[in-house]
């Protein structure tokens, strides 16, 4: 089967683009066509073309349309213009943008349409707001609809997409290759004191992943007199604002900055964390688990259906900074359960997030979909 996927660029390769890179890896390797068509985006500044390198790197093929800020008709047409020259079987989107040029579009070339709902923002600023509303609207073009969590089921079918469109399709990692990559740099003898318990984030430096509460849980520890370290792995617009509150309040929290082995990162942990306000199924988690690190999360979106509670990780309510607090004391304060929980979470991520698995899920709803009527 031909599948062309198609995803906004980034100047990072976090979920959403981790997601492409393993699921065209797997797709291509089971037998089928695969290329990716990426809207190109300038404007972002320098490191644009990350994921294009490495799919390329991969194997896989890729196409580029230069897009600005906002959708014109000169991106429309060009946009058209390449879906029309590739006519594959399938169009698998992963963004937003992609999201609302591809729905009408394909529906104008009776190409089915596939969209990947990897979560919201529901962010201050409007312009993304207004896209987030606009793929709502997308979703009802669209073929079928996969979700990546029971909460993002149920708010896509809520928006007025039909249950028998909508699939939960939880993402599966690569865990060989995860496993397998080289360990370019030891971060933890570069970044940390022998002593040290290390606890951090790897994630985008944005307002949703809640690095706020992160700082203020490493305040908590830090008064409590515990041998802790954290470290805070990604890129975003509020590194900033972070290394100011670090150095206002001296806390024991380095900024990481983007690695490019993110298993290099999860290598540097004792206990990975998330804070985010909202999430899909976030591979941060997942990959994390794969190593043997045990988590602490909030129970938000998907969350909850990856970590199990005082089995492979600790979750605690959304927003509850003390009980934040009180889990990750715990966790540094005991080798023996970090160990333990770490154990599990690498069996559980195993078990239940297949690539293999994600691959067959996808393949039957591409060929119900490439069987469906189009309607051009």
């Amino acid at each position: 089967m031909h599948i062309v996927h198609v995803i906004q660029s980034a100047s990072q390769i976090y979920g959403a683009e981790r997601c492409v890179l393993d699921e065209t890896t797997i797709l291509a390797r089971r037998g089928h066509r695969i290329e990716v068509l990426l809207c190109h985006e300038a404007r972002l500044g320098d490191g644009q073309d990350r994921l294009e390198k490495e799919l390329n790197a991969r194997g896989i093929a890729t196409h580029r349309v230069e897009a600005t800020a906002q959708v014109n008709p000169r991106l429309v047409a060009a946009w058209f213009a390449h879906l029309r020259q590739l006519q594959p079987d399938v169009v698998h989107s992963h963004s937003l943008k992609t999201d609302v040029l591809s729905a009408p579009l394909c529906r104008m070339l009776s190409l089915p349409l596939v969209i990947e709902v990897h979560g919201y923002l529901r962010p201050d600023d409007l312009r993304v707001r207004m896209y987030e509303r606009l793929d709502r609207l997308s979703l009802r073009l669209a073929s079928a609809v996969l979700t990546l969590s029971g909460d993002y089921r149920a708010e896509v079918i809520a928006s007025g997409v039909s249950p028998t469109r909508t699939h939960l399709l939880p993402s599966g990692i690569d865990l060989v290759r995860l496993r397998s990559q080289a360990n370019l740099r030891d971060l933890r003898k570069e970044l940390c004191k022998e002593h040290e318990i290390v606890i951090g984030m790897v994630a985008r430096l944005s307002p949703e992943k809640g690095h706020a509460n992160f700082l203020s849980a490493m305040s908590s520890l830090k008064k409590l007199g515990l041998p802790v370290r954290g470290l805070l792995f990604g890129e975003g617009p509020l590194a900033d604002e972070l290394q100011t509150r670090i150095d206002a309040e001296q806390l024991p929290v380095t900024l990481a900055g983007y690695v490019e082995q993110v298993a290099d990162a999860y290598r540097a942990l004792d206990v990975l964390v998330s804070c985010s306000h909202n999430e899909g199924l976030p591979l941060n988690l997942i990959e994390a688990m794969a190593l043997g690190v045990p988590a602490v999360t909030m129970a938000t979106g998907g969350c909850r259906e990856i970590v199990e509670e005082g089995v492979t990780g600790l979750l605690v309510p959304q927003g509850d900074q003390a009980a934040l607090n009180r889990a990750l004391s715990s966790l540094v304060s005991d080798a023996t359960l970090r160990k333990q929980l770490g154990q599990s979470a690498a069996r559980s991520a195993e078990q239940r997030f297949s690539l293999e698995a994600w691959a067959q899920g996808a393949e039957a709803v591409y060929a119900a979909v490439k069987r469906q009527p189009r309607d051009g």
